[in-house]
């Protein structure tokens, strides 16, 4: 298959390529600074550069692809939540969600799946609910800006573009954002819990999450 990603050259986008290049698939990314990601993405593949929030994506960029896998969006973790802040993480998930579909929806022969990430956020704090994909958007931001993204990835469906949403936790493996976080105290033997150490934390191994994008595209 010849598979489009976008968020690359993220912690995620760079495992999975790597595993769809093992695989034999035909691989292009979709970045913001060409120049930067062929020095961060692990296999020879097909770049282009394209900003969501700058530019439109023709739909002659997604010719011949099969599968759209995306995973664009700014980092929650990376600084404090100021409004512009807030502003970019959600425009940077729902902008390049909806130029995608825009895309998808002026070609003939459109693309077989349109994978996209959301998060377990949709939730909210839930305290010891017990939570599935029939359980209602929670309250907060982060349900806010799950729910917007999954309006616009449900788009892709409403063309007959097979869609997947995938909501994840926090993603942990080796030189992953999270991981490198934690494990210095640790290290320095002055690791703990936090607060009562009763708060849960959702997670997934970056090998999982990137063998079950696999599975959402390779099997109807």
């Amino acid at each position: 298959m010849k598979v489009m990603i976008t968020g690359a050259t993220g912690f995620i986008g760079k495992e999975l390529i790597k595993r769809l290049n093992e695989k034999g698939h035909e691989i292009a990314a979709l970045t913001r600074n060409s120049e930067a990601a062929r020095f961060r993405i692990p296999v020879h593949c097909e770049i282009i550069t394209w900003d969501p929030e700058s530019a439109t994506l023709p739909p002659s960029t997604l010719k011949g692809v099969d599968a759209v896998i995306n995973l664009a969006g700014e980092g929650i973790a990376d600084g404090r939540w100021s409004p512009e802040r807030k502003r970019k993480i959600t425009q940077t998930r729902v902008l390049s969600t909806r130029r995608l579909i825009d895309a998808i929806t002026y070609m003939d022969k459109k693309p077989q799946v349109f994978v996209s990430a959301s998060a377990i956020g949709f939730y909210g704090d839930r305290s010891e609910d017990y939570l599935n994909e029939t359980t209602p958007k929670g309250k907060g931001f982060l349900s806010e800006v799950c729910q917007s993204w999954e309006n616009e990835i449900s788009k892709a469906n409403d063309l007959g573009v097979r869609t997947v949403a995938c909501r994840i936790g926090m993603v942990l493996g080796h030189d992953g954002w999270a991981l490198n976080k934690m494990l210095p105290p640790f290290k320095l033997g002055v690791g703990g819990k936090l607060g009562s150490g009763s708060q849960w934390m959702s997670w997934i191994h970056i090998d999982d999450l990137v063998n079950m994008r696999i599975h959402s595209i390779e099997n109807p």
